[in-house]
């Protein structure tokens, strides 16, 4: 797979480009999973790595100077002479570092009910036959199932999904619909150095919930912001507004169910 050079052609390809990714997860998104798997294991395993990482949290590259013995030998070629690139990569390592004690180390997977859960649940429920139930899932609904793994693989989650699965746990252990909104429409009008700042709180506030993220499409996102700012916040915001219609669908539906369940025989 061919890694990306630095070059300004390069540069304005984010690694979430569609037809790159047609035929699998974009080279970017492949050198983002490689270096979050790597930076997981080595701050998992080593206390003193894990504080030296976590010290770059909220810091420029110039101000991290423990950082580098661990991160320097990770970056992909295409970001040694890419400053705003190689930023995004220290970035993410900090953050990893910093919430390990949260369980968030990983490739972020989710650890609730994403928009994935919610859109398979509603096309479950919709696509059921009427005399199966919506717990059997038709061949369509399948089918959509199939194509969810596959977009996850290849694009990963956004951090709009992590938000919309924090909003839909609902209670003392989720986020409030308000908050989550308010915190994803901040960070989406940052320039790179005010999403750089404002990430690590946004982050925390995941991660208090127990709400993983995907730390390497996150890495991709950060990568792509200097040119595609504009258009990755418009990821953000359309997957979580997405995800929370198709969350309210399926909980809509499941009422429905549970209003017109047959009662037991009458006396």
């Amino acid at each position: 797979m061919t890694i990306p050079t630095a070059s300004t052609r390069e540069r304005r390809q984010p690694g979430l480009d569609e037809q790159r990714a047609a035929a699998g997860a974009s080279s970017w998104l492949v050198e983002a999973r490689q270096f979050v798997a790597a930076i997981s294991r080595t701050a998992a395993k080593d206390p003193g790595t894990r504080a030296a990482l976590r010290s770059g949290v909220g810091k420029g590259l110039d101000d991290v100077p423990r950082m580098h013995r661990i991160v320097a030998p990770l970056l992909p070629g295409g970001v040694l002479r890419d400053a705003e690139g190689q930023r995004a990569f220290y970035t993410v390592a900090a953050l990893i570092a910093a919430y390990h004690r949260h369980g968030a180390i990983g490739t972020g997977e989710p650890s609730g009910p994403g928009e994935g859960d919610a859109a398979r649940l509603a096309a479950t429920a919709v696509d059921a036959g009427p005399e199966a139930g919506a717990a059997v899932p038709s061949q369509r609904a399948v089918r959509r199932a199939e194509a969810e793994r596959q977009r996850r693989e290849r694009f990963g989650e956004s951090l709009g999904l992590a938000f919309a699965a924090a909003v839909a746990r609902g209670g003392r252990q989720g986020i409030r619909e308000s908050a989550a909104e308010t915190r994803l429409n901040l960070l989406s009008k940052q320039s790179t150095s005010g999403l750089h700042r404002h990430l690590p709180s946004a982050v925390r506030q995941l991660c208090d919930r127990n709400t993983a993220l995907d730390w390497a499409r996150l890495l991709v996102d950060l990568r792509s912001w200097p040119q595609q700012r504009r258009r990755v916040a418009r990821w953000w915001l359309q997957d979580y507004y997405r995800a929370r219609a198709a969350a309210d669908l399926a909980g809509a539906l499941t009422a429905d169910d549970d209003s017109v369940a047959p009662s037991g025989p009458a006396a």
